[in-house]
């Protein structure tokens, strides 16, 4: 039994009940009566539900209870009910369409009957509609009522979000609007950050709440702090978990809330990708879904891709999800071919975690059957790019990403196979050595399977893919050079710093076992009198990108540097003879504490190599005028200002700006 001495109150407050229309008479209360006479006119069974609903009102309007007593006078005027089940939710059914009452106090009604076992949760929204609709006044003096009971302290955050999801199927508000007072439910919200993210985790589970209103929530809750894409998901899961009926009912519900336009894309994202795990949407229905996300975005071509992107960068979803995403925006028009490589590299920065989980993340996404081809051979590409993996966990990707094809064929007689667009590989992938042989093992594994995409582009994709297999991700120093020029801590050829690497001819981008004139691509030998067939007379005395060894072979922006680049590295660091882990050459050192090694790896004439160990040869960009044109400028140790043939086969030293 609730029960209050009137020593705890400070004030008795002067009050007279008048009874209104259709109240016993018998609800007046005198001017003496104290709190403990008003809870026992609440216990009193006799009394109808809609009596003591007024009689709280009264109690509150006059100061004899707060917010929080009301709420408990509430409760116990509905377990003091008698008869059936459904006897007892007609009297509250009754009692919310009083006419008098206020529509906070109505609401901490519904909170009471489902606490009390009267309604379940799906019953809730009716209920509170009963509500609003028995609530006189303008529509905005309606949603000052609304607003103020989503800003009290009384009710629970289910409460509210269902009365906030009334008002909107009523359509006293927009979306945007109802948005904003979820946003102030979560304010009203006290406790820890722990306590508050508990109270939306379990409005969140609420089956009263669709999931249109679910996302809103969580949504609300990232924009108040209280949690974060990657939380967001465990949200999401408690959303989805909640949902009721069979899997086409389930589906039906992720689709309301992905039409809906004020969640998020990447909470959106989220929601399809739980839809997907939890069985309810196969990959038809998962593309299906993606495209409706992105019909759904309003706003310029602009800035629904700048909301895709948004979603692609942010952590709560699968990359295998994001993929997805690209494709749709690709499929509705709002990214372009040349687009789609950005967005993958964008959604592969996005990955957290240890290396090894990146690379789990990146070998699911190839095993997914919806991704096209070009898709997936993108994202090798974006991962050799940044460094996540090297030639040969890539080859072993590109075999997962065509043979996961073979269960989604579905025309054996297509014009071409896999074997063939493998085939198209930049031939340099067909040497002998470990990419060789895995490219061979490739194209057994996948001979005689074919697919129905179009190998135009999936062709280009592969020749793309093959010019980065050649290309590994190449460390560079800072010597804090005036230029701001970076130099690589290796040469062309090499994976560490004591390494020789390959020798080249100058104006070669591939090295070879015999330097002489007649292997030099470069020479006429016809004896006509034009020796070169580039670089003579015509003006030209840098190096052509196509011409230049470190770019050929490392791609992105490495070059060789030209001699006023070598003087500078000289001229601003200090170099000394020494020996490093068994190899003899020149240590330079930078004033800010950096250092690069150059081996003496000699120099290479007809099948010899000759001074290796002694000096350390280095081609520059730079052709030597006034020697008849056959020769380039060079660095012999640390000496700059030197020029050998071209024939030579000399070590390169990459740049990058």
């Amino acid at each position: 039994m609730h029960t209050k001495k009137i020593s705890l109150l400070v004030l008795l407050v002067v009050m007279t009940f008048t009874a209104c229309e259709n109240l016993h008479s018998d609800i007046d209360i005198s001017l003496q009566q104290n709190y403990s006479e008003i809870v026992a006119a609440i216990d009193n069974m006799d009394k109808s539900l809609s009596e003591k609903l007024q009689l709280i009102q009264e109690a509150l309007s006059s100061g004899f209870a707060d917010d929080a007593e009301a709420q408990q006078l509430l409760q116990q005027a509905v377990s003091t009910l008698s008869g059936t089940l459904a006897e007892k939710l007609s009297a509250v059914e009754t009692a919310l369409k009083s006419r008098t009452s206020s529509l906070e106090l109505k609401l901490g009604l519904v909170e009471a009957a489902i606490k009390e076992g009267l309604a379940d949760e799906k019953a809730q929204l009716a209920l509170i509609q009963t509500a609003i609709e028995s609530t006189d006044g303008t529509v905005e003096e309606i949603l000052a009522a609304v607003e103020a009971s989503i800003k009290g302290q009384t009710l629970s955050l289910e409460t509210k979000l269902a009365l906030i999801e009334s008002v909107l199927k009523e359509s006293l508000v927009d979306g945007p609007s109802g948005l904003d007072m979820i946003v102030e439910a979560i304010e009203s919200l006290t406790g820890t950050m722990e306590e508050k993210l508990k109270a939306i985790e379990k409005a969140a589970g609420n089956q009263a709440s669709s999931l249109s209103a679910k996302l809103g929530l969580i949504e609300a809750a990232i924009t108040k702090g209280l949690t974060d894409y990657a939380g967001a998901v465990s949200l999401i899961q408690k959303a989805v978990a909640s949902l009721d009926g069979s899997s086409a009912e389930k589906l039906s519900a992720v689709e309301t809330a992905i039409k809906n336009q004020t969640s998020t894309l990447a909470l959106k994202l989220g929601l399809i990708e739980e839809a997907v795990a939890d069985g309810f949407a196969g990959t038809l229905e998962q593309q299906q879904l993606l495209d409706e996300a992105i019909e759904a975005l309003e706003g310029t071509a602009e800035t629904r891709l700048a909301a895709i992107k948004d979603a692609i960068g942010s952590q709560g979803s699968s990359l295998s999800s994001k993929l997805g995403l690209i494709e749709a925006a690709i499929r509705n028009g709002l990214a372009t071919s040349q687009q789609k490589q950005g967005l993958i590299q964008q959604a592969l920065a996005s990955l957290e975690g240890t290396l090894d989980k990146k690379l789990a993340a990146i070998d699911t996404a190839m095993m997914r059957q919806t991704d096209s081809l070009t898709t997936k051979l993108g994202l090798i590409v974006a991962e050799l790019e940044g460094g996540f993996a090297d030639e040969a966990t890539a080859l072993g990707q590109l075999k997962t990403a065509i043979t996961t094809l073979a269960a989604t064929l579905d025309d054996p007689q297509a014009a071409y196979s896999v074997a063939a667009a493998i085939d198209s590989i930049d031939t340099r992938l067909s040497a002998d050595g470990a990419i060789g042989k895995a490219l061979s093992d490739l194209l057994v594994a996948v001979q005689g399977l074919n697919y129905t995409e179009i190998l135009t582009s999936m062709s280009q994709a592969i020749k793309d893919l093959a010019a980065l297999l050649k290309k590994t991700v190449h460390e560079y120093v800072d010597l804090g050079l005036p230029s701001g020029l970076k130099w690589a801590t290796c040469n062309v050829g090499a994976t560490k710093p004591e390494e020789y690497g390959d020798y080249f001819a100058w104006g070669e981008t591939e090295t070879k076992s015999n330097f002489t004139w007649g292997t030099y691509s470069k020479f006429n030998p016809s004896g006509d009198g034009n020796t070169f067939t580039k670089y003579t007379v015509d003006g030209t005395t840098v190096l052509e990108a196509i011409d230049d060894a470190a770019t050929a072979n490392w791609g992105g922006s490495w070059r060789m540097p030209t001699d006023g680049e070598w003087a500078e590295l000289f001229n601003n660091c200090t170099s000394i003879l020494t020996t490093q882990n068994g190899v003899r050459g020149l240590l330079l050192s930078a004033p800010n504490g950096k250092k690069i090694f150059l081996p003496a790896a000699g120099y290479m004439e007809n099948t010899s190599l000759e001074e290796d160990g002694t000096c350390g040869y280095y081609w520059s960009s730079s052709l030597e005028l006034g020697s008849g044109n056959d020769c380039a400028k060079m660095v012999v140790s640390d000496e700059v200002d030197r020029f050998g043939s071209r024939l030579f086969g000399i070590s390169v030293r990459p740049v990058s700006n």
